[in-house]
């Protein structure tokens, strides 16, 4: 399980006050389950994931993976953390190393973490590049020669690679038409059912969310406001914000 527990961090403005990105924020994720946190931009989503990813440390509070605190100091400890969770980032061109091919893309994670066979390796890669919809000619291809959906299902294949627990999710479908975005969703919904994994669906746009999730957790000055297990029904959901989100989507 991971567990975020009243977590907070600050930070210091020109000013030279100091200012809340996060709030006293508790959230506890379980395997195998998908998770969305909502909220528009600089609400603190985002500062959230890079906590949880352990990529910065919080201000106070705990983000415990199976009772273990988060940490990436040390090699071992950041390669356990790598491990558990990876990362699906909003911009799926910078997200890539322009000079790797697909191949090598998807294969980094996997030869700095795991240290298959070879062969192993390449099984997995082209098993990944079919699921993604990617046909096996693209593993040659360098990464900016690749459309932008092409580079996000990359991106998603690459954080597959390892098979991690977890995957956080951030914007990762913002900017897409919408056609490409449906597929998108649709694609993180089979690949979840399929890896038994758990997301973390971090958006400013609730109806994916409601598509994608089964809990649904609402952040606003970087706080969570609403927290609901989502049943298809939008009376759950209670707090004025939430409903302005719903009202913006035109979902009531």
């Amino acid at each position: 399980m991971l567990e975020i527990k009243n977590v907070s961090k600050q930070y210091r403005g020109e000013d030279k006050l100091l200012c809340d990105a996060v709030s006293d924020v508790s959230l506890s994720m379980e395997d195998h389950r998908i998770y969305a946190l909502v909220g528009e931009s600089g609400c603190g989503k985002s500062t959230l994931s890079r906590l949880i990813l352990g990529l910065e440390s919080p201000s106070s509070g705990q983000i415990l993976l199976d009772g273990k605190a988060i940490s990436r100091k040390g090699a071992k400890r950041r390669k356990e953390t790598a491990k558990a969770i990876q990362l699906v980032l909003q911009d799926g061109k910078s997200a890539l190393d322009p000079h790797f091919t697909v191949y090598q893309a998807i294969a980094e994670p996997i030869r700095n973490l795991l240290h298959v066979p070879k062969e192993k390796e390449r099984t997995r890669i082209f098993e990944l590049l079919d699921r993604m919809g990617l046909p096996k000619e693209t593993a040659n291809k360098k990464t900016d020669e690749l459309s932008g959906g092409q580079q996000k299902r990359v991106g998603i294949a690459r954080a597959l690679a390892i098979s991690p627990r977890y995957i956080v999710f951030d914007e990762s479908i913002s900017g897409l038409d919408v056609i490409l975005r449906k597929k998108i969703l649709e694609l993180l919904k089979s690949v979840q059912e399929e890896e038994r994994c758990s997301y973390l669906f971090i958006t400013h746009e609730i109806d994916a969310a409601l598509y994608l999730a089964d809990e649904i957790h609402v952040m606003q000055n970087g706080k969570l406001i609403e927290s609901c297990r989502w049943n298809g029904n939008l009376d759950v959901f209670q707090n004025p914000y939430t409903k302005q989100l719903l009202q913006a989507s035109h979902l009531i």
